[in-house]
């Protein structure tokens, strides 16, 4: 699984890729030369350009691989830097042709050979025209999203959620919720992004599977069997059935957050 992202942070895939990592928390890093306009925020280290190393070297020996965007066929200086640093460290690299592949099918791809290299630290790159950059971000960024998503999901997104069965990962709330949406939001802020994103790709029938397990911690930790009335008398009103039980209570509430989720952890099939 994806932890890190290292990259140059230049206009295209570099940039993309560093704001892909900004925008899901994963650490980030890399080098630019001095006076090179990059964002502070990209937090890069600035080499002088005395230095005998070049950025590339550096970037590919830090990651645990190399993945390099093109926009068509190329043999640039850039990619042959990159492949042959990549061959004399042994270290797996995989050029992305955006051209011949995009989308979901690219992401898969690229899931694919970072689960089977076994690479939590990805140095990125790619080149392309300057009127191409704005595009070949937006598709990078696109297709780095999916690929995170999907790299965490090596038992597949239908498998039943392991870490939740852990129920111990979740804390004891102090003050149990009263209403749907207060469990929702509490639920959502307890689960970690690998949690949240296997719920979100779940298909409706495959809910079941979390009912042993998300469903025993509602039914412990949220007192539905003791003092909150509330919560009850509020997923009854919300899901229409005034005659609902106690024991189902936690079906209201996994439903209600798989909404959710749906909304904002889902992977995107992009075209």
């Amino acid at each position: 699984m994806i932890e890190k992202i290292i990259a140059s942070g230049k206009p295209g895939a570099a940039a993309a890729a560093i704001e892909v990592a900004i925008k899901l928390g994963l650490a980030y890093g890399g080098w630019c030369r001095e006076g090179e306009s990059v964002p502070d925020k990209y937090q890069l280290e600035r080499l002088p350009d005395t230095s005998n190393r070049s950025i590339t070297e550096k970037a590919v020996e830090a990651g645990q691989g190399s993945l390099f965007f093109t926009a068509g066929e190329t043999a640039s200086l850039l990619l042959e830097t990159t492949r042959k640093t990549a061959l004399r460290l042994n270290k797996p690299l995989l050029i992305q042709d955006l051209d011949r592949e995009n989308g979901f099918f690219a992401s898969r791809r690229i899931a694919v050979w970072i689960a089977e290299n076994r690479i939590n630290v990805l140095h990125v790159d790619g080149e392309g025209e300057a009127h191409q950059f704005s595009s070949i971000a937006d598709n990078v960024s696109k297709i780095l999203e999916s690929t995170f998503f999907l790299s965490m999901m090596e038992t597949g997104i239908t498998a039943p959620l392991q870490s939740v069965v852990e129920r111990e990962r979740l804390p004891q709330p102090e003050n149990p919720p009263e209403t749907l949406s207060a469990a929702v939001n509490q639920l959502e802020g307890s689960l970690s992004l690998k949690d949240r994103a296997t719920i979100a790709n779940m298909t409706a029938d495959e809910l079941v599977s979390l009912h042993f397990t998300l469903g025993s911690y509602i039914n412990s930790h949220f007192n539905l069997f003791t003092t909150n009335a509330s919560l009850l008398t509020d997923c009854q009103r919300r899901s229409g059935h005034w005659g609902l039980a106690p024991k189902d209570v936690a079906a209201v509430v996994i439903r209600a957050l798989w909404d959710r989720l749906r909304a904002t952890c889902r992977i995107r099939v992009i075209k």
